[in-house]
């Protein structure tokens, strides 16, 4: 049997030059929230998820990739730092990829592609079932990648167009290559790798809060509003992490071997993107506050801020669903009230609609830690999660 040194050892955790290329994609959600700048309308909305959609997918591709790889060979090193640095070029031209730097854009980002696929495939050539895997799914990327090269050299309709069929194509090449099988998939380093991007992509907000505050005149509104940012991104972080991400670590290890891949790609590749976006939308709301703290939210940012946090809480919970688990219909109605109530209440000082989306958060995390201990949980079919502590 011939042995790659490339491919990965037995129950390889994160290392540090993966925990390093994540750092450099998460810049990428400081870029987007650039994009929301001139508030919350269609056209910034659509453009933060094109944008968005190829720098998570582009940074998805490289997991899986990393995933079957040896990260402490030192050639699988240096390619991955190779990568980080056209990643980083990829997220210095977010804020003009739909002006002058498209081109720039796209191309740093089928580089990365590609790069990625690369080695997927040599972290995969001797394992003759997921180097067909790793194949199927290049070959049916390919016209995609074509299509965003195509998208950086057009103009107005027709980058969004090219860019939309990109994405498509996209979605069918991630769903027909897993459908098929193939994929080995060492379930505790996939789900770390996500886990890190959530946490780092939480401290993204906090350094916007930070940055705003740094070298202004600290009034009473100002200080109000950064101190409930800083509450309202603990928050979060207790959404995913205080018990909830452990949940799914259990439920996705207890995934018979077929279903790993689709599973993997569903509830971390897939699910995991509009949580993300849902990060930004808060980052950009932040943002608006901590320049602006003696106005209220006018209803496009209520709008952004209860929809940002909507897509993060309820999307974990469809990744638990997803994974394996129940409903969790307490989080759902729970995020649904706090998000209408943070859209309905107008006229209000900023940090006034973000402690009302703490609230909503305190109480979602109460609720779930009191049904919990009244027994009402399973895991396969519960409502809410143990929140450990």
């Amino acid at each position: 049997m011939v042995v790659n040194p490339v491919a990965t050892p037995e129950n390889q955790g994160v290392t540090w030059v993966e925990l390093f290329f994540d750092l450099i994609f998460v810049f990428s959600v400081t870029q987007l929230v650039g994009l929301l700048h001139d508030g919350f309308t269609w056209l910034a909305v659509g453009q933060v998820a094109l944008a968005f959609w190829f720098v998570w997918f582009a940074w998805g591709q490289f997991t899986w990739a990393l995933n079957a790889a040896n990260t402490r060979h030192n050639k699988v090193q240096r390619f991955t730092l190779a990568a980080a640095a056209v990643a980083f070029v990829m997220a210095v031209s977010i804020p003009d990829a739909f002006q002058d730097r498209a081109f720039m854009f796209a191309i740093t980002y089928v580089g990365v592609r590609l790069m990625g696929i690369s080695i997927f495939i040599v972290a995969s050539w001797h394992d003759p079932v997921q180097i067909k895997a790793v194949l199927r799914f290049a070959s049916l990327s390919l016209p995609g990648l074509v299509l965003v090269i195509v998208g950086g050299v057009l103009e107005g309709d027709g980058q969004y167009w090219a860019w939309g069929g990109a994405i498509l194509i996209d979605l069918v090449a991630a769903s027909l290559a897993t459908e098929a099988g193939g994929f080995k998939i060492n379930r505790e380093h996939f789900s770390e790798r996500h886990g890190l991007f959530v946490i780092i992509a939480l401290g993204e907000s906090l350094i916007i809060a930070a940055a705003g505050v740094a070298g202004r005149e600290w009034t009473s509104n100002l200080t109000l509003f950064a101190i409930a940012s800083l509450a309202l991104t603990f928050g979060l972080w207790w959404s995913y992490f205080a018990g909830t991400k452990d949940k799914l670590d259990s439920l996705f290890e207890s995934l018979s071997e077929s279903a790993v891949a689709n599973v993997a790609r569903d509830s971390f590749s897939m699910i995991h993107y509009p949580m993300m976006v849902g990060i930004i939308f808060v980052g950009a709301v932040v943002e608006e506050g901590i320049v602006h703290p003696e106005q209220p939210f006018h209803v496009e940012a209520r709008i952004g801020l209860g929809v940002g946090i909507a897509l993060f809480v309820v999307g974990m919970g469809l990744a638990l669903k997803r994974a394996g688990g129940g409903w969790h219909i307490t989080r759902m109605i729970a995020t649904a009230i706090t998000a209408a109530v943070i859209v309905y209440i107008a006229n209000v000082d900023a940090y006034v609609t973000v402690l009302i989306a703490l609230t909503g958060l305190i109480v979602l995390g109460i609720t779930e830690r009191f049904q919990y201990e009244g027994g009402e949980l399973d895991i396969r079919d519960e409502s809410v999660v143990e929140i450990s502590g």
